[in-house]
C-alpha cells in the first residue's frame, strides 16, 4: 500500500511537472520574447558598439523570468537611481506608516506654572523636510500648554548625525564638484537652502515665533546637547512616504543623504555617520542575496562617482519590493512616472509607456541612467535597468535611448 502511495506521489509531482514546463513555455511565446529582444539590441547595442559603456536587463516581475540582458555584470556607476536603494532600505527597515520626528524637550521638570525654568532644547532626528512651518507648529503648540516665559536659552540639538555636514566633498580626486553636495545635519531647516547654520535658524524662527505668541524668551539661541533625562514637551514629524517620494520624484540630493545618515543613526551607532549608513545598506542588500564584493554604496543620493552597481542587484532590489505587495504600492507611487510628475514629467509624452513607466533616473556628466517598473499591454509588470557611462556631451541621445526602451516594454505582450 506504501508502495502504491509512493509512485501515485510521484506520478503526481511528474504530471505537475509537465504541466508547469508546458505552462511556462505557453506564457512567454520564443517569438514574443525574439522580436522584445530585436527591438531592445536596436537601441542599445548602437550604444555599446559606440564604445559607451552600457548596462541593461528587464525581467518580468512575476514569473521572474528575464526576457533581455546586456552586459548585466558590468561595474556601472549608477548616478541618482542610488536612490532607489536608499528608499528602499528605509521603507523596509522603518515601515511604510514611520514618521520622523523632531522633538522639543525641556530641563525644567514641572511646566505646569506656565513657567519654563530652564532652557527648550530642539532636537533634530534626521528629517530632511523640516521647515518653516513646522516651527510654527511646535510654537503654537509650546504656547497651548499655557508657557507664558522661558527663563533659559533656546538650544539647537543635531547631535543625532556627526558634524560631517559636506559628505564626501572634495573626498575622492576626480569626484563631483563641491558646489553639488548639500549641507547634511539631523537638524535641517528648509532643506538648509540659504543658511550657514540650519540648526541655529531653526532654532531662531522657533524662538521669534514663541516671543510673537506672547512667550517671554529670556535667553538666547545656542548649540547644545538635550540632556538625558529631559522631558519631552511637544513635536512634529513627516511621514516616510512622504519624505520618500520627494527624494524620488524630485531626485532631491539632500534627502537622500540625509536618510542614508538617518538610517545608520537609528541601526548601527549615534551619532549616526556616512560609515554607519554605508554598513546598513550592505547588511539590507546581503540579506536581498547580494554579493557584497559586486557593489559599493558610499552615500545614498548618487552624486559620487565612486558608487559602483550592476543590474543584477537591482533586478534582487525590484523584485524584493515587488514581491511584498504592502510596500510595494508605497514604493512604486514614490517614483516618478513618465509623462506625469517627477524627472520623467517631460518624457513619453503621448508614448505607450506614458503613464505606464514607474522609474527613477541618473545623471552625472557621462552617466545617464533609468530604473524601475513598466506595466505593459497584458497589464504585467516588468522590472527594467538601462545604464549608460562614459560618453561625452549632453545625455539626451542617452534618455532619447532610454525612453525608447521603456515604450517598447510598455508595447510588449506575451498573450497578444
Amino acid at each position: 500500500m506504501r508502495a502504491k502511495i509512493i509512485q501515485l506521489h510521484w506520478t503526481i509531482l511528474f504530471l505537475l511537472f509537465v504541466f508547469q514546463f508546458t505552462f511556462s513555455q505557453a506564457k512567454f511565446p520564443e517569438e514574443k520574447i525574439a522580436e522584445l529582444q530585436a527591438n531592445l539590441d536596436s537601441i542599445c547595442l548602437p550604444v555599446y558598439n559606440s564604445g559607451i559603456k552600457i548596462s541593461c536587463k528587464v525581467v518580468h516581475a512575476d514569473y521572474n523570468k528575464t526576457l533581455y540582458e546586456l552586459n548585466p555584470e558590468e561595474s556601472m556607476t549608477p548616478a541618482s537611481i542610488t536612490k532607489l536603494i536608499t528608499s528602499a532600505c528605509a521603507f523596509s527597515k522603518l515601515g511604510v506608516n514611520y514618521s520622523i520626528q523632531t522633538k522639543i524637550y525641556t530641563d525644567d521638570s514641572d511646566i505646569n506654572d506656565g513657567i519654563i525654568n530652564g532652557n527648550l532644547y530642539l532636537k533634530g532626528y534626521g528629517d530632511p523636510d523640516l521647515n518653516s512651518n513646522d516651527m510654527l507648529y511646535l510654537a503654537n503648540e509650546i504656547t497651548k500648554r499655557g508657557i507664558k516665559e522661558i527663563t533659559g536659552n533656546i538650544v539647537a540639538d543635531e547631535s543625532f548625525f556627526d558634524n560631517n555636514y559636506n559628505t564626501l566633498s572634495g573626498y575622492y580626486k576626480g569626484d563631483t564638484g563641491p558646489s553639488y553636495w548639500p549641507y547634511v545635519n539631523a537638524l535641517a531647516f528648509d532643506k538648509n537652502s540659504g543658511s550657514y547654520n540650519p540648526s541655529t535658524s531653526a532654532a531662531s524662527m522657533l524662538s521669534s515665533s514663541l516671543t510673537l505668541g506672547g512667550v517671554s524668551v529670556m535667553g538666547t539661541v545656542i548649540m547644545g546637547t538635550t540632556p538625558k533625562g529631559a522631558k519631552e514637551v511637544t513635536q512634529v514629524s513627516h511621514s516616510i512616504y512622504d519624505i520618500l517620494a520627494y527624494m524620488n520624484k524630485e531626485s532631491d540630493n539632500h534627502s537622500a543623504i540625509t536618510i542614508f545618515k538617518m538610517l545608520g543613526a537609528k541601526f548601527k551607532s549615534n551619532p549616526g555617520t556616512l560609515e554607519d549608513g554605508q554598513e546598513v545598506i550592505s547588511s539590507f542588500l546581503t540579506g536581498l542575496g547580494v554579493d557584497r564584493y559586486s557593489y559599493e554604496i558610499l552615500e545614498g543620493s548618487g552624486l559620487t562617482r565612486f558608487n559602483k552597481v550592476n543590474a543584477e542587484l537591482y533586478m534582487k532590489l525590484l523584485k524584493y519590493i515587488y514581491d511584498d505587495r504592502f510596500m510595494f504600492d508605497y514604493f512604486l507611487n514614490s517614483l516618478s512616472v513618465a509623462g506625469k510628475d517627477g524627472t520623467l514629467k517631460t518624457r513619453m509624452i503621448g508614448t505607450e509607456a506614458e503613464g505606464n513607466v514607474y522609474g527613477k533616473t541618473g545623471t552625472l556628466n557621462g552617466v545617464s541612467s533609468l530604473c524601475g517598473y513598466a506595466i505593459d499591454k497584458d497589464n504585467e509588470i516588468l522590472m527594467f535597468y538601462i545604464v549608460m557611462n562614459g560618453f561625452g556631451g549632453n545625455a539626451t541621445s542617452m534618455r532619447d535611448a532610454q525612453d525608447y526602451f521603456c515604450m517598447y516594454l510598455a508595447g510588449f505582450s506575451r498573450k497578444q
